[in-house]
């Protein structure tokens, strides 16, 4: 188990976690998404805001969490070298 590598996981979920929220409770907060909207319209902006700073954050926080439970750290995970 690499504590390095599941911290770092940790830490990438918990931030795709503030954006959702911060997302939801004060879209003004945040001016990327402010941008997406009005670019490329609301519902398209925060989808597209929403796949980018959230979800694919939060996936690639699962895979990190992944990686440190069976003992592969961050340097492994990132090269593919072991």
């Amino acid at each position: 188990m690499q504590y390095t590598t599941l911290a770092l996981g940790t830490a990438i979920i918990i931030y795709a976690i503030y954006i959702a929220v911060t997302s939801l409770n004060s879209p003004d907060e945040l001016v990327k998404l402010k941008y997406m909207r009005s670019k490329f319209g609301i519902k398209t902006g925060t989808i597209v805001h929403s796949l980018v700073y959230i979800i694919v954050p939060f996936i690639f926080g699962c895979f990190v969490i992944n990686a440190g439970i069976d003992g592969i750290s961050i340097t492994q995970f990132i090269t593919g070298k072991s």
